[in-house]
């Protein structure tokens, strides 16, 4: 074993480097079972020591961009050559094998799970998981996680069933992008390599500048990620058409290594020496990368380790002695093989899982989880994609899976639409919500037709009019906190009263003042704006009578700027400042005002407790779901948000001393009661949709207890 290992000659090796690249390399599939064991675990257990097998997806990258590249640059060399040697690049041929490579399996599991989510997740689940069953069947759904403004690593992705299909809209806006420019380098000559290399450094170097001022887009940009994929490729040129360049440095550095590693070095083969050296450092690179980094600014560098990893593995080639014993055991291959569709299915049975316990599911049902996605990926292995990745009818086949795909693109864009299909839950309430959510969406329109800006900046939080310009009374300014108040209130107003509100994304409803500096959330960069236009609407018009000030006070906590005074870095010196300045412009423009003392949050609990009481449309068994009701109340002596909700409320009421026209509004005054908060209705209905927005049904509960406060 020694003797293989130090490369003792056994056998001599034949053909160019381009013959070799044809040949199928067992070692890569077992690369690939390394990077989906790596990430299977991670997701099922993450607190075990694969704490950072997330990586496994940077080593995915690698390897299809060594053999996608591989393919692309011999189809282009011939194309431009007329060799004989290969088959001639064609786009058509190309994009109809890679839809017949991807399709079949994301195809199935993805109308396996919409059929499941049709019985088992709740309208706002299923609305939120057909939108991004669209963006899976564009292969976008990075962008649309990006525009989310979500951290893959927080809480809340694992709740997301598709969260991991982010990498495969990656890689598919590479291979879009990537032939193109191959195409036109080969027709003008110029250095491919060099190309690829720029491109390379480029996309990296952007991406370690990105990586602490916005690291959602670092994680989630094609462009920053670009870089990963192209390492894969630029060892591909290298195994092409530079291979004698890895015999020639490995007959200068071989001799050197051998003297420093064996007795005698008369008969070790310098080319196998310096492949099991390589395969023994990337191990150790993709070692220290699954078990010892964290999720803090990844990317950046920190992707160098499996990266690298994976480009000295592949580098080292198949005959390395740990690529050979390792890498190409039976078991491992067989993981590689199925590895692409175990990525696809493992994590939405964890998901919905966690969606239906409301927590981290216990370990047998996250065993059970793993194994099930096992079983499911070697069904589609065996069953489903030979039947349309090979033989006959080839271009045939393509479009129809191209046509199905669309199709369930489509039906998720439909279930995002009608609100998750809200008719398949049995709930008296449901058509009163139904009509709420269709009135708000006509809202908005009227809203945008007068600040148009709301549309192209808002984000998830847009301004709304439930009357026509100049006929509303009541104004609620602030961040969601005052969207959520919206819904309710336009259910219970009378006679001539309207409602007009104005949410920016975790906006501080003071003038002057800014809190979206957040580099975590981009979404919160024009909030200062958007309520300095939301100010304007209502100091200029005479008929809004009443203003409601609504916010969520961690949104703004030690993360807000005076943008009229930036030199100040007083936390609450700046609140105060805003405070003075907004409660003085509109009570000289004749507006009573009212502020919301936020209502509770519960990060800690929210999950446990909706999977407790909620009923979903069928039931679910007690091994999957939470029954403990207990976990929806807190002492409100101990709310999570009591410090810097107490902080807000204090300088709201001192800065308010003085003024006759100033009045509090206490979420608490209806969602606690005798000390206790709750999520909860007297009925034992949640009035949450998140851990800290009132659904709908919650706003509507509220609504009376605010128009009590603002009629008199």
């Amino acid at each position: 074993m020694f003797q293989k290992f130090f490369g003792y000659k056994t056998s001599s090796t034949s053909g160019t480097g381009s013959q070799r690249s044809l040949k199928y390399r067992p070692d890569i599939d077992g690369l690939r079972a390394i990077a989906v064991i790596s990430v299977v675990l991670f997701h099922a257990f993450p607190d075990s020591i694969f704490r950072s097998g997330f990586v496994g997806v940077d080593v995915f990258f690698v390897i299809s961009g060594f053999l996608i590249s591989t393919i692309i640059f011999k189809g282009m060399n011939e194309r431009m050559s007329g060799t004989g040697l290969a088959k001639p690049f064609s786009f058509i041929d190309f994009y109809s094998r890679r839809v017949r490579r991807i399709f079949p399996s994301l195809i199935f599991c993805l109308l396996t799970f919409l059929v499941l989510g049709w019985f088992v997740l709740l309208p706002d689940e299923y609305s939120l998981f057909g939108k991004h069953t669209a963006g899976a069947s564009a292969y976008v759904s990075n962008l649309l996680l990006w525009s989310e403004a979500g951290d893959y690593f927080q809480t809340a992705s694992q709740t997301k069933p598709l969260l991991h299909l982010w990498s495969l809209g990656i890689e598919e806006q590479f291979y879009l992008i990537w032939p193109l420019v191959l195409f036109i380098a080969y027709k003008l000559n110029f250095n491919i390599f060099t190309l690829a290399l720029v491109g390379a450094l480029a996309s990296f170097g952007f991406e370690l500048s990105s990586v602490k001022s916005n690291p959602t887009e670092a994680f989630y940009s094609p462009f920053l990620r670009f870089w990963e994929l192209m390492a894969g490729s630029l060892l591909a040129w290298l195994k092409l058409y530079k291979v004698e360049m890895f015999t020639g440095i490995a007959n200068r550095v071989g001799p050197y290594l051998s003297s420093m590693l064996l007795r005698s070095s008369e008969k070790s083969d310098n080319v196998r020496l310096c492949g099991n050296i390589l395969s023994v450092l990337g191990l150790a690179f993709l070692l220290t990368a699954v078990f010892a980094l964290d999720s803090k600014d990844f990317p950046g560098y920190k992707a160098l380790f499996p990266v690298t990893g994976a480009v000295l593995m592949i580098a080292a080639g198949k005959d390395a002695f740990l690529n050979r014993y390792l890498l190409s055991n039976k078991i491992m291959v067989w993981f590689g093989l199925i590895s692409y569709p175990l990525y696809i299915w493992h994590w939405p049975f964890l998901s919905f899982a966690w969606i239906l316990g409301g927590e981290l599911p216990q370990l047998n049902v996250r065993i059970g989880c793993v194994v099930l996605a096992v079983i499911m990926s070697a069904v589609t292995y065996y069953f489903v994609e030979p039947r349309l990745r090979w033989g006959r009818y080839g271009g045939y086949k393509a479009a129809g899976l191209l046509s199905v795909m669309v199709i369930i693109g489509v039906t998720g864009y439909s279930i995002d639409r009608h609100d998750g299909f809200t008719a398949r839950m049995n709930d008296p309430e449901q058509s009163l919500i139904d009509s709420v959510n269709q009135q708000l969406r006509k809202d908005n329109k009227r809203c945008l037709g007068v600040i148009p800006d709301w549309g192209k900046l808002g984000g998830g939080n847009q301004c709304k009019l439930q009357r026509s310009p100049g006929k509303n009374t009541i104004a609620l300014i602030g961040d969601s906190h005052a969207g959520h108040l919206y819904p309710g209130l336009i259910t219970k107003t009378r006679g001539s009263e309207g409602i007009a509100v104005f949410p920016g994304t975790c906006a501080v409803p003071l003038m002057g003042l800014h809190s979206g500096m957040d580099p975590k959330n981009p979404a919160r960069a024009h909030t200062e704006h958007l309520l300095s236009e939301g100010f304007s609407y209502i100091l200029s018009h005479q008929n809004i009578k009443k203003v409601v000030l609504s916010h969520n006070p961690s949104c703004s906590w030690h993360r807000v700027i005076d943008t009229r005074n930036p030199d100040n870095s007083d936390f609450n010196s700046i609140l105060r400042d805003g405070f003075s300045r907004t409660y003085d412009a509109l009570t000289k423009a004749g507006k009573e005002i009212y502020v919301v003392l936020d209502n509770p949050s519960y990060h800690k609990s929210w999950q446990k407790c909706k999977a407790s009481v909620v009923r979903r449309p069928v039931g679910i068994p007690d091994f999957l779901s939470s029954k403990n009701a207990k976990v929806c109340s807190v002492k409100q002596s101990e709310r999570e948000d009591r410090e810097w909700w107490a902080n807000w409320n204090k300088i709201a009421h001192e800065k308010a001393a003085g003024y006759k026209n100033i009045q509090f509004i206490d979420m608490a005054d209806v969602l606690c009661r005798n000390g206790t908060c709750s999520m909860l209705d007297p009925k034992g209905n949640m009035l949450y949709g998140d851990v800290n927005h009132l659904n709908i049904r919650g706003s509507i509960y509220a609504a009376p207890f605010i128009f009590n406060k603002l009629r008199h």
